[in-house]
C-alpha cells in the first residue's frame, strides 16, 4: 500500500472513530432520566455523554492504533462482547429502578438496600409493607428507614447504568458492520487499504483487445496490437495469449479481468447477433461503473452504439480529420504503460 493510501485510511478510520464517539455521546445526553434522578439533570447528562464517549474511546482505540490486527473474528469478538456488556447494562438499569426507588406522591425516590435499626425494627413489626408503604410511614424521608450509604450505592447505581447501554450498543454496531463482509454494512475495512482502482500488482496486461475474429476487424486489431506493442504497452489478444487447451470464453474472462482496459472494436459485423458471445463476458466481468473506467470502444466505421455500451463515449476512428488523432487519444486514455508503472515505483 501507497503511503498516501494508509495516510488516507487512517484518516477514514479516524473520522469514523470520532462519529461513533460523537453518536454514543449524543444519545446518551439526550436519554430520558429516570424520574428519581432528573433533580441532578444537567450533571447527570453530562456525566453520561462524556462516560460514553470514553468507553466507545476505550473500545475502538486498540483498532485505531494498530488497523492491521483488527482481523474481522477479532471484530466479531468486540461485537459479541460489546452486545453482552450492553445487555448487562440494561437488565442493571431496569433492577438498580426497581430495587433502589420507591413511590411516595407520584414521583420516584432513590431508597437504599439496607435498613436502619429502626427501619429493620419497623419493618420486623411489618412484614408485609412494600417499599412503597415503608416510604409513606416514613413521610417520604428514606433515611429513616434505610442506610445513608445504601442509599449513596443506589443513587450512584441508578446514575451510572441507566444509559450504559447505548454506549455498548454503538460498539456493537460498530464491530457487527467491520465483522462482516466488505458490503454496504462495511464500507470502510479498518484492516484493509481503501478501495482503489484494479492494483498493477494483480495485472499481466495494459490492454485486451476484443474483435470479430474476420476480415476488416481481424485485420485492424491486429495492426493496433502492433501499433500499442511499439509503444511499450502489454497486449492480450486471443489468437496469440489464449492457452491452446483453454475454454475460449473462460480465457476471455481472464484476459479481461488481468487487463488495465479492454479495447472493443466495433464494427456492424462486431455487434451482428453472431457476436454476442464477448459481449456477454465483458458485461460479466465488468459493471457498468467498471465499464465506464476499464471498457474503451473504438468505432471503426460508424454505427449506433447498443445498450451495454450506453453512456461510453469511445474513440470514433472513422473521421476523415479528427482534431486529435484516434492513437494518441487511446495512448491518453490508457495512461503509462504498466511496464513503466511499475519500474516508477
Amino acid at each position: 500500500m501507497t503511503r498516501g493510501a494508509r495516510l488516507l485510511g487512517r484518516y477514514k478510520r479516524t473520522w469514523l472513530a470520532l462519529t461513533a464517539m460523537l453518536l454514543a455521546a449524543i444519545a446518551a445526553a439526550f436519554t430520558p432520566l429516570p424520574q428519581a434522578i432528573e433533580a441532578s439533570g444537567a450533571a447527570e447528562r453530562v456525566f453520561a455523554a462524556l462516560a460514553s464517549a470514553a468507553i466507545v474511546t476505550l473500545a475502538v482505540l486498540p483498532f485505531l492504533l494498530w488497523p492491521a490486527r483488527a482481523r474481522p473474528h477479532v471484530w466479531a469478538v468486540v461485537a459479541v462482547a460489546a452486545l453482552i456488556l450492553g445487555l448487562g447494562s440494561f437488565f442493571s438499569s431496569e433492577y438498580a429502578q426497581r430495587a433502589c426507588t420507591a413511590r411516595y406522591a407520584k414521583r420516584a425516590v432513590i431508597i437504599g438496600t439496607e435498613l436502619t435499626p429502626l427501619g429493620a425494627e419497623y419493618q420486623q413489626a411489618n412484614p408485609d409493607l412494600s417499599n412503597d408503604d415503608l416510604l409513606f410511614d416514613a413521610a417520604g424521608v428514606p433515611e429513616r428507614i434505610w442506610t445513608e450509604a445504601s442509599i449513596g450505592r443506589c443513587n450512584a447505581l441508578l446514575s451510572s447504568t441507566y444509559f450504559l447501554w447505548i454506549p455498548f450498543l454503538v460498539v456493537c454496531l460498530l464491530a457487527t458492520a467491520q465483522a462482516a463482509p466488505t458490503t454496504i454494512l462495511a464500507p470502510v475495512r479498518w484492516d484493509a487499504p481503501p478501495s482503489e482502482a484494479p492494483s498493477a500488482a494483480r495485472m499481466r496486461y495494459d490492454v485486451f483487445v476484443s474483435y470479430r475474429h474476420d476480415g476488416a476487424d481481424r485485420d485492424f486489431a491486429t495492426e493496433l496490437v502492433a501499433a500499442l506493442e511499439a509503444e511499450g504497452y502489454r497486449v492480450a489478444i486471443d489468437a496469440r495469449d489464449f492457452a491452446a487447451n483453454a475454454s475460449f470464453l473462460q480465457e476471455m474472462e481472464r484476459s479481461i479481468r488481468e487487463s488495465r482496459f479492454t479495447v472493443a472494436v466495433v464494427s456492424g459485423r462486431y455487434l451482428d447477433s453472431g457476436h454476442c458471445e464477448e459481449e456477454a463476458v465483458i458485461c460479466k466481468v465488468l459493471d457498468m461503473g467498471d465499464r465506464k473506467r476499464r471498457l474503451i470502444p473504438l468505432l471503426i466505421e460508424p454505427v449506433t452504439m447498443p445498450a451495454w455500451l450506453y453512456g461510453i463515449v469511445g474513440i470514433d476512428c472513422t473521421k476523415r480529420d479528427p482534431l486529435v488523432d484516434p492513437f494518441d487519444k487511446l495512448k491518453a486514455t490508457l495512461g503509462a504503460p504498466l511496464a513503466s508503472a511499475m519500474d516508477a515505483r
